[in-house]
């Protein structure tokens, strides 16, 4: 195998291959990931083999035809999503890092494949749907897949009723932490079917539709992987004291946490927002997106970033893991329902145990955001500016937000590359908004044109209320009316408009039809940061 990140790093220079290199025993995956068994290939890329999709299609036929009662069947893998995915905290990319590589081993095994790993889709490069996901079983609409609720309770209804008969006093525990009840089977029929989507609204985009519409484009931008890339900090507070981090903000727990980082309140909500479709309802905006298989090339793409973000940090001699008594507090957290590939539980259990990839012994081929590694930062203490909000409730007539005065210097093209300043848009939501998309818009004052800023998609956890913070990257391009004293940023929230079609059963069932009763969601702060 080609040495792609050696070679990278000896075409950016000695400097900074001499600093990644001196840091690598902090960090393992710096030098073993190059050395990597299992190699994941970007799904458009030619020289990925033939064999990963075939065997891609191969394994999950095989978990599809598995009894319920099996960890291993499709449905079954899925519901770990429901039970335990962490969103809007600092466990946001571990957990899933674990979850995309149990599955793997279980891919590879049923698959007869020795050689399997996941793909990817670098959804910066090609902002569409790859074609290869529509074939056969990688598409949830093919008729392996359940066609409907009701046959996915009457098959599973007994085998969910054994599963919580057969939980740990630990596990329960962690079922009650969620912030929706989870903690009897009766909790787990009241939340499944606002999540669970009759075909052929199993995913939205279609192959006569694949495009990711033009709010998503403009959240996987290269500029918006480079602001998240550029984030310093892992992880921030979740008062919003300081920036929100990498890996979103810290929490007590994996079940909790209301505040994004660029990375996940961008290309990870908004990607799996549109693929729900213009109407927002298909597996992929819910907690069983995981139901899709291009959930997994999508998250596979994100914990790609993680790597190359590691790779930044390390190559600028910064911390690419909490520090001090935050390391232990978030490698002790706990994931307790992992099976491994013969569907037994997983004797490594702590987040700590997945920091690396070596614990799955893989790498990527590279793709978008590689040019960051490494690169020179400057950045000075963080500033923050509060915004005077005009408009509280979006929708409802005059768009909602406000404006906020920020000093010219912080919208001018920084000499050297350094953090660009984010807005941090905090929305109050109730329990109907879930699936609910929004447009960021952007203008300097005087008159300027509004930018599209990026777009907000609530997505997590459909018995969450209360409010949530987004971090939107401002357009680097954002051009001020004065190059002195300060500008007024009229910031927007907006909403994108649904305007497809559901089947009346779905639409139902999870809590679509009720939308246009239920209260706007409203703004109650924003905020601009540099760093």
């Amino acid at each position: 195998m080609t040495n792609a990140r050696l070679s990278y790093l000896t075409r950016r220079g000695l400097l900074g291959a001499g600093a990644a290199f001196a840091a690598s025993n902090a960090l393992p995956s710096v030098v073993r990931a190059q050395g990597a068994k299992f190699r994941r290939w970007e799904i458009t890329d030619p020289a990925m083999p033939p064999r990963v999709l075939a065997s891609y299609k191969a394994g999950i036929g095989k978990m599809l035809a598995l009894p319920p009662t099996d960890p291993r069947n499709w449905y079954r893998n899925a519901l770990l999503h429901i039970f335990d995915c962490p969103h809007g905290n600092w466990w946001f990319l571990v957990w899933h890092r674990a979850y995309l590589g149990w599955l793997e081993l279980t891919l590879r095994n049923l698959s007869g494949d020795p050689e399997f790993a996941l793909p990817y889709w670098d959804w910066t490069k090609t902002p569409r749907v790859p074609a290869a996901m529509f074939a056969d079983v990688l598409d949830p609409n093919h008729s392996a897949f359940i066609p409907t609720f009701d046959k996915f309770k009457s098959v599973f209804e007994a085998p969910v009723a054994a599963l919580y008969a057969s939980f740990s006093q630990a596990q329960k525990n962690g079922l009650a932490q969620r912030p929706f009840p989870m903690s009897t089977p009766a909790d787990f029929w009241n939340i499944v079917p606002q999540v669970f989507f009759d075909q052929p609204d199993a995913r939205g985009l279609t192959t006569a539709n694949p495009t990711l519409d033009s709010a998503t484009q403009a959240t996987v931008a290269i500029d918006v992987i480079k602001s998240a890339l550029r984030t310093p900090t892992f992880a921030g507070s979740p008062t919003g004291s300081d920036p929100a981090g990498f890996q979103s903000a810290k929490s007590s727990n994996h079940s909790q946490g209301s505040r994004q980082g660029i990375l996940e309140s961008q290309p990870h909500n908004n990607v799996h927002g549109a693929i729900g479709g213009p109407g927002g309802a298909a597996f992929m905006v819910s907690l069983l997106s995981s139901v899709d298989p291009i959930f997994y090339l999508h998250h596979g793409n994100l914990d790609r970033l993680w790597d190359v973000w590691t790779r930044r940090q390390t190559a600028l001699g910064r911390p690419a893991l909490p520090q001090g008594a935050d390391l232990a507090a978030w490698s002790n957290e706990q994931f307790l329902f992992f099976s491994d590939d013969k569907g037994q539980p997983v004797s490594k259990v702590k987040a700590g145990d997945y920091t690396t990839m070596s614990v799955f012994d893989y790498d990527y081929s590279p793709g978008s955001g590689e040019d960051e590694v490494p690169v020179l930062v400057a950045s000075g203490p963080a500033q923050v500016f509060n915004a005077q909000i005009t408009t509280a409730s979006i929708g409802t007539g005059e768009p909602a937000g406000g404006v906020v005065q920020v000093p010219s210097v912080v919208l001018q093209a920084p000499a050297i590359e350094r953090p660009l300043p984010v807005a941090e848009i905090t929305l109050n939501l109730g329990h109907a908004d879930q699936g609910r998309r929004f447009r960021v818009l952007v203008s300097a004052g005087g008159g300027t044109p509004q930018t599209l800023a990026g777009a907000i998609t609530v997505f997590g956890h459909p018995g969450h209320a209360g409010p949530t913070t987004f971090t939107v990257p401002l357009p680097e391009n954002l051009k001020a009316t004065s190059t002195a004293g300060n500008v007024p940023l009229d910031i927007r929230i907006v909403p994108i408009d649904p305007t497809a079609v559901v089947s009346p059963a779905t639409a139902a069932r999870n809590m679509r039809a009720p939308r246009a009763s239920a209260a706007a969601p409203e703004v109650s702060a924003i905020q601009v940061r540099t760093n």
